[in-house]
């Protein structure tokens, strides 16, 4: 019997625990395997296409190289798991768990990660391409060189994330938490913003500013202070309304400023 054939057939007896196992390039296309134990398992390039494997547990699990895409991974575990070079588009993965996990080259398109716990977890350099990501806990998140254009990101904490160099191009930013955040040479085009971000609006002042120190200092003044739009509204400078004027330009044409 196939290594396959085996695991389903003993899931089907009612085993769950399935800890350590080497499935190693193993295909499970659309299978119900919800609610196992996987941890410290090799799954390393296995095809889980379209399975079901919500509230599952993969605590230090290799998944590198794995094709889940399509998967249902509602509330699963997946702390400290090796996702390198997986493909997760289109899975769900709502509520998942994934602190310290490495995803660095995942490909999750259109995934949904909404609530999904990755604090610290490594996304650098990863495809999140219209994923939803709204109220997610994304603290310490490395995302340098990640593609979230047109992700969701609405609700979600990003404090003290590493965003370097990230293309937020039309992202969902309101009401997004940006406490500490490197933002450094994010690509803000076209986004919804979150007007009550200092990190956030002094970015794109920053980035305007080039050379000018003293817009240079307008952005400085925001993170300072810890103030967004309508003390920047308000202020009296004479470069408050450059400020104004910049954050417009790069902002969604449906964001809605304050009169």
């Amino acid at each position: 019997m196939d290594k396959e054939n085996q695991l389903l057939q003993q899931y089907s007896q009612n085993q769950r625990n399935f800890s350590g196992i080497n499935l190693q390039g193993a295909t499970l296309i659309a299978e119900r395997l919800q609610e196992a134990n996987f941890s410290h398992a090799d799954l390393s390039n296995t095809v889980f296409f379209g399975s079901n494997l919500s509230q599952t547990l993969f605590l230090n699990t290799n998944l590198s190289g794995a094709i889940l895409v399509a998967t249902n991974l509602t509330d699963a575990i997946l702390i400290e798991a090796n996702l390198i070079n997986a493909n997760l588009s289109g899975a769900k993965l709502i509520g998942a768990q994934l602190i310290g996990a490495q995803l660095t080259g995942i490909t999750i398109v259109g995934a949904n990660l909404s609530n999904a716990n990755l604090i610290n977890a490594d996304l650098s350099q990863t495809n999140l391409y219209k994923a939803n990501l709204s109220w997610s806990e994304l603290s310490l998140t490395n995302l340098s060189e990640a593609n979230l254009s047109e992700a969701d990101l609405s609700h979600a904490r990003l404090v003290g994330a590493n965003l370097t160099g990230a293309d937020m191009n039309s992202a969902n930013l309101q009401d997004t938490n940006f406490s500490g955040a490197n933002l450094t040479e994010v690509n803000l085009k076209d986004t919804t913003l979150n007007l009550n971000s200092p990190e956030l609006l002094a970015e794109i002042l920053r980035q305007a500013a080039g050379d000018d120190k003293d817009k240079q200092n307008l952005a400085e003044l925001l993170l300072m202070y810890r103030q967004g739009w309508d003390y920047l509204a308000t202020l009296n400078h004479p470069l408050a309304e450059w400020g104004i004027e910049t954050i417009k330009a790069i902002a969604s044409s449906e964001q809605n400023f304050p009169e």
